[in-house]
């Protein structure tokens, strides 16, 4: 039952107005819609590579180890990353972890290796400089 809020009149729950005075019953508030939630688009975090030093007997080898990744879904988009910028990379864990990369514990890292003349821009390229 509704009342008029001026005269005490009562009226079914159906009745818009108060017939005696022409008073206007308020509608039931329907309940306002939760806020949208802020969404802020996620910050894309730049990884950080640990790279490993060369020395000169390195420097005459046929390969290094630029990096060492921890899965092999890592060292993927390193090497596609390198090779994107036309540099050469080679992955010598690619078939070890393939095969037994669900025990990281027992082999370690996987490793990115490249010629040592690429390694300086290899590395600027990583780093983002």
């Amino acid at each position: 039952m509704k009342k008029c809020s001026y005269c005490g009149a009562e009226y079914p729950d159906d009745a818009v107005m108060c017939a005696i005075d022409n008073t206007p019953f308020e509608r039931p508030s329907e309940p306002s819609p939760p806020p949208e939630p802020i969404r802020s688009e996620p910050v894309a975090k730049r990884p950080e590579y640990a790279f490993a030093p060369i020395s000169e007997a390195d420097q005459r080898k046929d390969l290094v180890t630029l990096v060492s990744c921890r899965t092999l879904v890592e060292a993927d988009m390193v090497v596609s990353r390198l090779q994107a910028a036309g540099i050469d990379a080679f992955l010598p864990d690619e078939s070890l972890m393939q095969i037994i990369g669900w025990n990281l514990n027992m082999y370690g890292f996987v490793r990115v290796q490249i010629a040592p003349k690429d390694y300086d821009a290899a590395r600027d390229l990583l780093d983002g400089n």
